[in-house]
């Protein structure tokens, strides 16, 4: 199930053991605490292991009653998967998977509307600078309330001077001004990524996924869910994608995605750098 199902399914079932998977930190703490407080387990009664313990050292560990009178959980923290173990276990396979990937555009969107100092241009723009990641997200709103204290509303372009930009939205910055022809702010953006150290390729890379979510928004009859799925990307870079490139004709697109093919073919070969190839995508995206 997804992170955001979770509260509703524990009203109607509490699994013997969860496992959580996922990139963001937030989630799978949110989720370690609302399953914890659904079975009436506290602090005192959850005992963290690491990986390498077995199902019999797990089962040991868990005593119907805590000697503080509530439940007992095991906490198994890993590198990929995070488990909570409410119950005697079998083995892994059993337990109920919650998917802690960021979640969609809209619902952090939401959630950060909450603090009412951001409205929602502002909560889109820090969103989608932390790729909607809420662990990320919760650490840009405390530094942005602490540095705007005195302000009442916190604006897009008061978040553009304090948010630190990954690599993957400058890359993302840097495909939106191409698809609105802004020139000057796609150069800007490409000699601010290239001076920082950012890997050529990595931009390359960035920019043909682009063009190719690009490409299938424009010529595949599928919802943003079902093409998020096929291009293995979550449905809110589909969404942005098609809100990005409106003004753009679907042979236009098609053209564009031909030639950034036989660049990253001619990368592969050889035949040019990488470097050639990224100001050629630029000059053909122009």
């Amino acid at each position: 199930m997804l992170f955001a199902e979770l509260r509703a399914s524990l009203k109607e079932k509490i699994h013997p053991s969860y496992v959580m998977t996922g990139s963001d930190i937030f989630l799978i703490n949110k989720s370690i605490e609302l399953i914890l407080a659904a079975a009436g387990v506290d602090a005192m009664g959850v005992i963290g292991l690491d990986e390498s313990v077995t199902i019999d050292e797990i089962n040991v560990n868990l005593p119907n009653i805590s000697m503080f009178g509530g439940g007992t959980a095991v906490v198994i923290r890993g590198v990929e998967q995070t488990h909570v173990i409410l119950k005697p276990i079998k083995d892994f396979k059993t337990a109920q998977k919650v998917d802690c990937n960021p979640m969609t555009e809209n619902l952090v969107v939401r959630l950060i509307m909450q603090n009412k100092k951001f409205p929602q241009d502002s909560a889109f723009t820090l969103a989608r600078m932390c790729e909607n990641n809420y662990a990320m997200v919760a650490n840009e709103i405390e530094k942005l309330v602490n540095y705007y204290h005195d302000k009442e509303s916190i604006a897009s372009a008061d978040i553009e001077k304090i948010v630190n930009k990954t690599e993957k939205y400058q890359i993302y910055e840097l495909s939106n001004a191409l698809v609105k022809k802004d020139s000057t702010r796609a150069q800007n953006i490409l000699q601010t990524l290239i001076s920082s150290g950012v890997d050529e390729y990595a931009i390359f890379g960035g920019l043909v996924s682009f063009v190719r979510r690009l490409f299938y928004c424009k010529s595949s009859g599928l919802s943003d869910a079902e093409l998020g799925k096929f291009l293995g990307c979550n449905p809110y870079a589909i969404t942005a994608t098609r809100r990005d490139a409106r003004a753009m004709s679907r042979d236009a697109v098609m053209l564009i995605y031909q030639s950034v093919l036989e660049l990253e073919y001619k990368i592969k070969s050889g035949k040019i750098t990488t470097h050639s190839a990224i100001v050629m995508t630029v000059g053909a995206m122009l």
